[in-house]
């Protein structure tokens, strides 16, 4: 890299924010078209879900290494290779044809987001210090929010000309590259070329605590998410697939909103705290979700889900970026990223598990559980994060 100090620019920011921006619900994008692929007799429904269950868990596998190895050669390096292959993978289905052709393409855009979320998070964090760096992580929520509006409204409207055409929203990935080139820079990755910085690394329990807090919200964003197309199938009135991406890219809007914001709440609020503030949105998300007969009310949850997710993620790479030294944060960072989308994952057995419990199609029931269960640990969160920062 360039010998010179590089300074960051806004203009820098923007070019990470930009690159960042499909990654959330890059594997979530399709979703509202998985029907219109089942009955186009590509598979059944459970082949055809793996479009969409399979990628997250081989961004959970990758995460970890793929962190580790930009310790080695460099972040800037894998955020350009990783947008790139989500980009060709991502847009290859509207090619092919063969379910598992499809499948086989989704596992390598998988691996390919385990590269650029926790790239983009780790290069702010050594690009910037202190409220400024907070305040940029949140902004990722921002530009994750706005990806997944775009994202999935585009994706619900393509599909009005077939599921294939679903595919090409991920034409936008190709955007970022020759930026990433021209204005990125690595910065230096020990502790002995930056100031102020950790010099030893936390326990492993530490990372574990952190992890669980970005699990387990998106677990239950994800459950909405997900399961959306077939819960409002259970609605009087029939919802297009256009309705459902931009419902999905509403709650994108939202998760926007409360990441712009976030540096404010961490002012006010330890990540703790933080971490009972986003079960008690969510609670209150997948309770109107579950009591919803119209697409009013279903709006509203959507919103207040994303709203959790727009805190989460941010809350969790502050946090990471705050106790890790450079020279390891990005096998760390990564942890992040594995934990989002091992939630997402999650979601191919927790559901049906849940369901077969409950009952085929008792999406209303099931949201109502998990409303139960993240209210009481929204609580139990927040008096102990209250009580330990007096």
């Amino acid at each position: 890299m360039l010998k010179q100090p590089f300074t960051p620019t806004r203009f820098t920011l923007l070019v990470l924010l930009a690159a960042a921006m499909p990654s959330l619900l890059g594997t979530a994008a399709v979703s509202p078209v998985l029907d219109l692929m089942k009955e186009a007799g590509l598979g059944s429904e459970y082949v055809v879900n793996l479009v969409l269950t399979l990628p997250p868990l081989a961004t959970a596998a990758a995460g970890f290494f793929i962190g580790a190895l930009s310790d080695r050669v460099g972040r800037v390096r894998i955020l350009f290779l990783s947008l790139f292959f989500f980009a060709v993978s991502g847009v290859s289905g509207f090619f092919l044809e063969n379910i598992y052709a499809i499948i086989a393409m989704r596992l390598i855009l998988g691996v390919s987001i385990a590269g650029i979320l926790p790239m983009a998070s780790a290069l702010i964090s050594e690009y910037y210090e202190g409220e400024q760096r907070t305040r940029y992580l949140g902004y990722l929520g921002v530009s994750n929010g706005i990806g997944v509006l775009i994202l999935q409204t585009l994706c619900g409207a393509l599909a009005g000309f077939g599921w294939h055409y679903a595919f090409l929203v991920y034409l936008l990935g190709f955007a970022a590259l020759p930026f990433i080139l021209l204005f990125l820079r690595e910065p230096p990755r020990s502790c002995r070329e930056t100031a102020a910085c950790p010099e030893t690394v936390p326990s492993p329990f530490c990372y574990a605590g952190i992890y669980s807090l970005v699990f387990l919200p998106a677990l239950l964003m994800y459950l909405v998410v997900v399961n959306l197309s077939y819960y409002t199938g259970t609605f009087s009135a029939a919802v297009a697939p256009f309705w459902i991406g931009l419902l999905l890219g509403i709650f994108g809007l939202s998760s926007a909103v409360s990441g712009l914001v976030f540096w404010r709440f961490s002012r006010r609020f330890s990540p703790l705290e933080i971490g009972g503030i986003i079960f008690l949105l969510e609670a209150a998300g997948l309770l109107l979700t579950a009591v919803s007969e119209n697409l009013i009310l279903l709006t509203a949850g959507l919103i207040l889900l994303g709203f959790g997710m727009g805190l989460g993620m941010p809350n969790g790479t502050a946090w990471v970026s705050k106790i890790t030294p450079p020279a390891v944060l990005g096998r760390y960072m990564g942890g992040v990223t594995v934990s989002t989308f091992l939630a997402l994952f999650a979601n191919s057995f927790v559901s049906p598990l849940v369901l077969s419990i409950l009952g085929a199609g008792e999406y209303s029931l099931m949201f109502l559980l998990f409303a139960g269960f993240s209210l009481i640990l929204g609580f139990v969160l927040f008096f102990c994060g209250r009580r330990l920062s007096r």
